[in-house]
């Protein structure tokens, strides 16, 4: 099983929730960001005497084909965490996922991204001749951006052939930050806190979808 958290725009929160999905989900983390947030995450996770989490990159297509074809293969399940930029690898990595999630800040200038990775999944659609659809979720949150995420949600529901927009919101939380700083993800953090039952229900909607 492959869930591939994939967007061609940096700074939208995608290694934040492949982290904290990777934990709940007990699942192996693919990463394939240049900045390598995983696998740094996975160091203060050991330093802080934390289970480490089984995360790793590629080098190359064929390395990553490898790798995806063996988890078609097994109930194993593998989060990866796609660079924010566009490339023949992520396109391949969003090829083979079983779901794509796409986090997306309520904004104008995120909605100028999102726009530009509607243009890909079509491009990769088109190429590949099977429909490549993300899962859009709203990321980073918060009471003053009510009408913002009116307009990204219009903007989904208008283009549904390659985004599909969850019904979880994930809000703007320092949990989120000191549980990285931590070593930790949220639930570990403090299961009982608003960030915590956020990623619960996004565990719960991805399970509707694989």
């Amino acid at each position: 099983m492959i869930i591939n958290v994939a967007h061609n725009k940096g700074g939208v929160g995608k290694s934040t929730i492949a982290i904290n999905l990777g934990i709940s989900l007990d699942a192996d983390i693919l990463d394939l960001d240049n900045q390598n947030s995983v696998i740094l995450f996975n160091k203060i996770r050991v330093s802080k005497g934390h289970t480490p989490l089984n995360c790793y990159t590629v080098d190359n297509d064929e390395d990553l084909k490898k790798t995806l074809q063996d988890y078609r293969n097994n109930k194993k399940i593998l989060v990866i965490d796609s660079g924010g930029y566009d490339s023949t690898i992520n396109r391949l990595a969003m090829l083979w996922a079983d779901c794509i999630i796409t986090p997306v800040s309520p904004s104008q200038v995120e909605l100028f991204g999102l726009q530009t990775f509607e243009g890909v999944l079509r491009d990769a659609s088109l190429k590949f001749e099977t429909i490549v659809q993300t899962n859009v979720i709203i990321n980073n949150a918060d009471v003053r951006s009510q009408g913002d995420i009116r307009k990204l949600k219009v903007f989904v529901k208008n283009n549904k052939k390659y985004l599909n927009l969850m019904n979880t919101i994930l809000h703007n939380r320092k949990d989120y930050k000191t549980a990285y700083a931590k070593g930790v993800s949220v639930v570990e953090l403090d299961a009982g806190s608003k960030a915590a039952d956020e990623i619960s229900d996004l565990v719960r909607e991805i399970k509707t979808y694989i």
